[in-house]
């Protein structure tokens, strides 16, 4: 009797602790909680994610997808109040529309230890349209504060029976997830959780029972002695069939925690991700959806907002015309048309492989989103009599395709097809160049699509070395600073990453720029060359007057070479590596440095000479120092051929960067004499 008793006791004690996730039931520990448990860095945390889609069934529209979406999310600090804006993502497809309603949201706080609510009104609602196909609507909580708690809850209603992918991850911690799917049985899909991901969960699968009626009416005519009568008769069936029914239920989901050198973080995040594949009707009729890429390329070109825009050439003609009279050289008229488009037409910031305001309207406005400005390149360049055809490409925001769909890319480009290679070109970004495409755009392959028909995957990762070199002149004074000048030059990548940083800089600026992060330094006669010439590589060269360089211990003098080049740390300090290391391209940096040491002061020790690889030639860093009378000279080169590292390979990677940031830190001693 005792131990009933007991147990009695125990179970009553759990369920008055359970945690109530019912709208509205938001208790004082929740609002008192400090820190996340098993996460005290986090900045907020979902208590409580659900969401439900299913098929609901209509006379009028037949299975129509409801989603419905819940959560209770603890804010703890400041920068967790992002948070409290929640954007859903809905098609705006002409009569084919998406739609929410049922949202209901409020914000919880404690005031002299009540509980007080703000509920959303109206004026914290938003409604932004992306383009003539999807709209975002939003809305941010009222009221936040640091160490309260939100919820809200709301209803998508789609005409689709595709479904979007289903996150199972955040950048905060989850503490519980509910996630369930029911699918009617005609309509089948691939499912899989992201292969990329690191965190698996466990997928549930059964199936249920449901029962539809259909209801139908008839007139029946009647012949009497007083005339026609007409009758109407209602009938109603009933037809049962099967659901698949997913569900996902876990408890204290893991961050997704950011790692230097991470191009997407999305694409290594937790997901369930969804694959229309055929549609099989009550008689067994199956309707296939599943395509292939050639299949998904020909119903994109088809689109008359892709397709046809580059078969309309009126608009252009003339210009096109009379900017390439008397040009022969294909190379020459493709950078012509290339440089034309990027300053006639200004990117409106919105992705898209299709045309938005149609190319003839953004040619006439100047403005338009990437499938504008790129479908309109491809189309001058054919019209010049250049074997240019659309590349189709998902950007690093959009994760990595998969399997073959439409919605699978979000970006076109302009590829141009020579001997043995292809040219790609982005009018979108004002300081682009021939295969140096803006990093949103460099995501594992693309997909060329040719005049006849016929698509095919490109590797978009860059070929060419990427390369900055550096002459650093130093002249140690008799008071121990420093005088000197420098010298850069910077090609691909890194002079359209400079470029794209400085442009809008004035000379305060940029002098501002240079000397961030280098200790007591004073730089003048700062000079940029080729800032517009953007086929060349970028030179900036500025003297300097250097205050700490030096450390004086005795009668002896301490200094690393490199001086305020020298990096201060390994950026790769974690023992475990969860994602791969991106680097974008390959880059060769290389160091030349001179230094002339005061008179009354001999060299007592200087670095060795060494050379450090990675993996054979996919890393290599060479350090050199030589000594000539009052002369020290030094070359260091950091040559990365492989830009992609993955997990497995993080330990050598670690070893070999530590290796390269203590030797550029070790310093050359000077004694007096």
């Amino acid at each position: 009797m005792t131990k009933i008793t007991c147990l009695l006791i125990f179970m009553a004690f759990n369920w008055s602790n359970a945690q109530d996730y019912r709208f509205g039931k938001v208790s004082e520990e929740e609002l008192q909680e400090v820190s996340n448990p098993t996460d005290p860095e986090a900045n907020a945390t979902i208590l409580y994610l659900s969401q439900k889609t299913y098929y609901d069934f209509t006379q009028s529209d037949g299975f129509v997808q409801i989603t419905e979406v819940y959560q209770r999310i603890k804010i703890y600090n400041k920068d967790g109040f992002d948070w409290a804006t929640e954007e859903i993502k809905l098609s705006d497809n002409g009569s084919k529309r998406e739609t929410v309603s049922g949202l209901n949201a409020v914000t919880y706080t404690l005031v002299n230890g009540k509980i007080e609510e703000t509920k959303l009104r109206k004026d914290g609602i938003f409604e932004e349209h992306n383009n003539k196909y999807w709209k975002t609507e939003k809305f941010t909580m009222p009221n936040i504060k640091e160490g309260c708690v939100i919820e809200f809850e709301y209803r998508v209603t789609s005409p689709y029976i595709s479904i979007d992918d289903m996150n199972l991850q955040y950048t905060i911690p989850i503490k519980e997830l509910d996630i369930s799917v029911r699918i009617p049985e005609y309509f089948n899909f691939n499912k899989y959780v992201n292969p990329r991901a690191t965190y698996i969960p466990k997928v549930n699968e059964s199936t249920v029972s449901r029962t539809e009626e259909v209801r139908s009416k008839s007139r029946e005519s009647n012949s009497t002695g007083f005339g026609n009568t007409v009758k109407t008769n209602f009938s109603s069936d009933k037809f049962n069939f099967k659901e698949y029914k997913t569900e996902i239920k876990l408890s204290n989901v893991p961050a997704l925690k950011s790692e230097n050198f991470v191009s997407n973080l999305n694409t290594y995040r937790t997901k369930l991700i969804w694959e229309y594949a055929f549609y099989k009707s009550p008689s067994g009729q199956i309707t296939d959806y599943a395509s292939n890429w050639d299949e998904v390329t020909k119903t994109i070109y088809d689109n008359s907002d892709f397709g046809s825009q580059l078969t309309q050439t009126n608009y252009f003609e003339d210009d096109i015309d009379a900017l390439i009279t008397g040009v022969t050289d294909d190379s020459q008229k493709l950078n012509l048309i290339y440089n034309f488009v990027k300053s006639k037409v200004k990117w409106n910031d919105y992705l898209g492989y299709t045309a938005d305001s149609g190319v003839k309207k953004a040619y006439k406005e100047g403005v338009g989103n990437v499938g504008d400005i790129n479908l309109m390149l491809t189309a001058m360049l054919r019209y010049a009599k250049i074997n240019a055809n659309p590349m189709l490409i998902s950007t690093r925001s959009n994760d990595i395709p998969l399997f073959p769909a439409t919605g699978a890319f979000n970006y076109v480009v302009a590829a141009v097809e020579v001997l043995n290679d292809v040219i790609i070109l982005d009018a979108t970004d004002k300081f682009a160049t021939p295969n140096v495409l803006p990093v949103r755009a460099i995501n594992w392959q693309g997909r060329i699509i040719r005049k006849a028909g016929s698509s095919t995957w490109f590797d978009l990762l860059p070929k060419d070395i990427v390369q900055e070199n550096v002459s650093l002149l130093a002249t140690i004074n008799g008071d121990l600073s420093i005088d000197g000048k420098v010298r850069s030059q910077l090609t691909s990548f890194a002079a359209k990453n400079f470029r794209s940083e400085y442009q809008n800089f004035n000379a305060e600026e940029q002098l501002m720029a240079v000397e961030k992060d280098k200790g007591e330094i004073e730089v003048s006669n700062y000079e940029i060359s080729d800032m517009e010439a953007l086929n060349k590589p970028i030179t900036y060269n500025y003297d300097y007057h250097l205050e700490s360089g030096i450390e004086q211990i005795g009668d002896k003098l301490f200094l690393t070479p490199m001086l305020f080049f020298a990096p201060n740390e390994n950026p790769f300090k974690q023992d475990k590596r969860e994602y791969p290391v991106d680097f974008i391209y390959s880059f060769n940096d290389r160091y030349q440095v001179i230094m002339t040491i005061p008179d009354g002061y001999e060299v007592e020790s200087m670095p060795s000479n060494s050379v450090v690889q990675f993996q054979g030639d996919a890393g290599e860093f060479k350090y050199i120092a030589k000594a000539s009378g009052k002369s020290l000279q030094f070359l260091i080169s950091i040559n990365l051929n492989k830009s992609f590292i993955l997990p497995g390979e993080y330990d050598n990677f670690k070893q070999f960067y530590q290796l390269m940031t203590e030797k550029q830190a070790e310093k050359v001693v000077l004694k007096k004499i």
